[in-house]
Order: C-alpha cells, then structure tokens, then sequence
C-alpha cells in the first residue's frame, strides 16, 4: 500500500480505485495492528507471564494478518483496475461488445477473489480478538474493542464488495458457490457485539 495521506487522496478522488474492496482490507490491518499493539503491551509483564506463549503466537499471527491484510489492499485495487480498463474496451461492433462481454465477466470474477479472503482475515483478527480480550494487558482491554470493531467493518465492505461483483456476473453455478462461501462464514456481526459488550462491561467494572 502506498503512504495514507496518498491513499486516502486517491481515494477522495473520481478514479474508481482504491475503493471500498481496499478500504475493507485496511480496515482489517488496522483491526490486526490494534491487537499486535495490546500483545506487546502484555508481553514482559509480570502479572501476565503464564500466557506469555500464547499472546507471543497471538501477536505473530496478528502481524502476519495485518501484512496479509495490506496485500490485498492492493490486490483489489489491481482486480478492480482491469474491471476498469475494460470499461473502456470499444464496443461498436458486435464482435467487439461480445470480446468485451466476455473479459467483463473474467475481470469481474477476478474482484471478487480479494474482498472474498478479506473477508475470512477478518473472521480470523476476530477470533484473536476474543481471546486477547480475556487474557491480554486490562489496560488495553479498550483496544481489543476497537480492533473487533475494525474487523466487523472490514467484513461488512468486503462482503458488500463481494456482492456488487457477483450481481453482474452471468455464471449462474459460479455465483451459487461463492454465495455458498459467503454464507459459510460465522456471525460476525454477533461476534463482534460479544467482545464489544465484554469490553465495556470489564471497562465499567
């Protein structure tokens, strides 16, 4: 991904790309770099040294995440640019809509692929979220709440990016298995409200 301020220029501006599929994807490394931030808040602290090992594996996978979360930033800006470039794929003729028809469907299955594994990083930084909020620094118990938050957001963009794309694809039996996908995928949003209301309740009392 390129410098924040850059990003988030281009992303004010009328180009297609970054959009919504790259913003989820942040959404998630931010979600995944929150939790990092509380594990290397724990770690080396007395009162927290019998789950040290565990919060060390914790915090390698967040940051595994996070990186993975950033690739594909950038991969859905390259998906949905060749979506773009064929936007602008001439169609006089009807040899040349038909060529263009069919590289619109290619490009279009191709987007997907991105917000669709943003999707499952995002589950994932949840899972890790559930778990650090129990055995992680008190202190920054706040930040495990921020982080679910994150990740609920990005599930929620790439999910609607994932659809936006399905609903121009013509490949009906694609299309059903990547519903079948998306509809595999735990609730998250029940997910993310549990650690929110464990977060608060533990801050209140």
């Amino acid at each position: 991904m390129t410098d924040l301020n850059e990003f988030i220029e281009q992303l004010s501006s009328a180009n297609p790309v970054p959009g919504g599929g790259s913003v989820a994807a942040l959404e998630c490394a931010l979600g995944a770099s929150l939790l990092a931030m509380v594990t290397n808040l724990t770690l080396g602290r007395r009162k927290y040294a019998e789950v040290a090992e565990r919060v060390t594996q914790i915090r390698e996978e967040a940051l595994s995440l996070r990186a993975r979360a950033l690739s594909l930033a950038d991969e859905d800006v390259e998906a949905y640019g060749r979506v773009a470039r064929v936007l602008g794929m001439p169609r006089e003729t009807d040899a040349e809509k038909a060529e263009r028809r069919e590289h619109m469907q290619s490009a279009l299955k191709g987007a997907v692929g991105p917000p669709l594994e943003t999707m499952t990083t995002a589950t994932r930084v949840l899972d890790l979220a559930a778990e650090l909020m129990e055995i992680g620094n008190r202190s920054a118990i706040s930040d495990v709440g921020s982080a679910a938050g994150a990740a609920r957001a990005g599930f929620d963009a790439a999910l609607l990016n994932v659809e936006i794309n399905l609903a121009s694809i013509a490949d009906a039996p694609w299309v059903h298995d990547i519903r079948k996908t998306v509809d595999s995928f735990p609730p998250v949003a029940e997910r993310a409200d549990t650690i929110s209301n464990y977060v608060l309740a533990a801050i209140r009392n």
